[in-house]
């Protein structure tokens, strides 16, 4: 049975990121199963207007925004958008964190007449007090939604909202598409390394560049290999409000760092991922709920070293079976774990091998795609 899907996120393709990526499959694996779906989100900066678009053939409402503050858009048109399309949606699926979703649905779930699902990505990072505020609305979404799904087993534990919950809550892991992966990589790419990484070998960093990213422990850890005399490349590509320390240290080492200021395509990514010896994933907060970047490592296989966040990344990948776990913010600890894979050639195999078996048994996009379309046809 043809049903209207309303998809809420703050944000969707081509704007990118972990929940950005989740949303997407999420609207085309609806769209998949014969429903008609609108995705509601929020302009990326200041706009007085809001704005319809297509988007890979996904309907594409941007509210209105004056801005972001404390990476939140603040946007009163969404809450009216939310009100008109949610009245008329058979399902309405929200994605959080995002504060305006969770007290658009605290204010109005009795006006819904249609099904509520509830996708918890992650806890708050940085907003120390205002989470105390927000949290109140996510569980009040939590609770009221008919069916609330998170990204691991570890999330819905550990989680700082879904912990005091008790009620059924389903996990749905992030997914790769692997036939995808082997086109791209058919491909040839834009981006290339200097010869002499593609020789030695190198290891890769990338994502948003954000501090919970681990990318002060990355900096120090790659200074101190340095120091010793290591030959270690590091190839780093992305963007945000880090990456000037990258900068900083492309200009120091210029020999041994190669940053790319940018946000490649997946062909570049999947390029310089699956020529690199490591994936390097040091975040250092349990906000970061899951680490997708390193199903697509896991994907090439590729060996990850991570941290231990008692969070879904750890679940991902875990320690000795796809990846070498290190303390969070140990720089000497992250240091001696690049140098240990870098040495051992027989663990860089195992690791990555474990890797790339975990993707295609537990995370491969027709496995969970089935689940999650099993959940939403209950409803």
């Amino acid at each position: 049975m043809r049903k209207r899907i309303l998809l809420v996120n703050k944000s969707y393709a081509p704007f990118t990121g972990g929940i950005e990526t989740a949303v997407k499959q999420y609207a085309h694996w609806y769209q998949d199963s014969g429903h008609d779906v609108t995705v509601l989100c929020c302009a990326p900066s200041r706009s007085l207007r809001s704005r319809a678009e297509s988007v890979d053939g996904i309907r594409v409402l941007r509210a209105a925004s004056l801005g972001n503050l404390w990476s939140v858009p603040l946007s009163f048109a969404f809450f009216w958008h939310f009100l008109l399309k949610s009245r008329d949606a058979d399902i309405t699926h929200i994605n959080l964190q995002f504060p305006s979703a969770s007290l658009a649905m605290s204010l109005f779930h009795w006006l819904i007449r249609g099904k509520t699902v509830v996708s918890y990505h992650c806890d708050v990072y940085r907003q120390r007090y205002l989470k105390r505020v927000t949290y109140l609305f996510d569980r009040i979404a939590v609770r009221k939604a008919d069916l609330v799904i998170t990204g691991s087993p570890a999330l819905r534990e550990h989680s700082e909202v879904l912990g005091a919950i008790h009620r059924d809550i389903q996990a749905v892991p992030y997914t790769v598409n692997l036939p995808y992966i082997d086109e791209c990589l058919s491909r040839p790419p834009e981006h290339t390394l200097p010869e002499h990484f593609m020789q030695e070998g190198y290891c890769v960093f990338f994502g948003r560049l954000v501090s919970y990213k681990g990318t002060e422990s990355l900096d120090t850890a790659f200074r101190l290999l340095m120091q010793r005399g290591e030959h270690v490349n590091l190839a780093i590509f992305g963007i945000g409000p880090e990456e000037q320390r990258f900068w900083r240290l492309a200009e120091e080492f210029p020999q041994r760092v190669h940053f790319i200021n940018a946000f490649v395509s997946d062909t570049d990514k999947y390029y310089l991922i699956r020529n690199s010896k490591m994936f390097l994933f040091p975040s250092v907060y349990y906000s970061e709920a899951f680490g997708i970047a390193q199903l697509d490592a896991m994907a090439c296989a590729r060996p990850i070293v991570n941290c231990w966040l008692q969070t879904g990344v750890n679940w991902v990948a875990p320690d000795g079976e796809a990846a070498i776990t290190v303390e969070p913010g140990n720089a000497d600890k992250l240091a001696d774990a690049i140098l240990t894979l870098h040495n051992d050639p027989a663990l860089l195999t195992r690791l990555g091998q474990g890797g790339q078996d975990r993707c295609k048994t537990v995370f491969s996009e027709e496995t969970v795609r089935a689940h999650f379309v099993d959940l939403i046809s209950r409803l």
